[in-house]
């Protein structure tokens, strides 16, 4: 039971990560914020990358395009937080 709650939780943070991927990658080209679907990855990401805004500088221009950090390290976070869950529920599994 509770390796199964560690897979829901590791499927979660997977969903995760790819908004925060496809946020990343909307910053970069420029994308229309007032579209509705990039208005829902930046709505649906903020909660989740807030608590790691202020750690480095918030965005670093290249050329034409604008890099968020913030989300980066968010998204760094977030890969770490999937590794611990898929561990945890292979120790689980085997104690089973």
């Amino acid at each position: 039971m509770i390796s199964l709650i560690f897979r829901i939780l590791y499927t979660l943070t997977t969903f995760l990560q790819t908004l925060i991927v496809f946020r990343i990658i909307l910053k970069v080209i420029n994308a229309d914020s007032t579209n509705s679907i990039v208005s829902w990855i930046y709505n649906m990401t903020e909660t989740f990358i807030e608590p790691f805004k202020g750690i480095v500088a918030d965005e670093m221009l290249i050329d034409r395009f604008t890099l968020e950090l913030t989300p980066i390290i968010a998204l760094l976070f977030y890969a770490i937080l999937g590794f611990v869950f898929v561990e945890l529920s292979k120790a689980f599994r085997q104690a089973n």
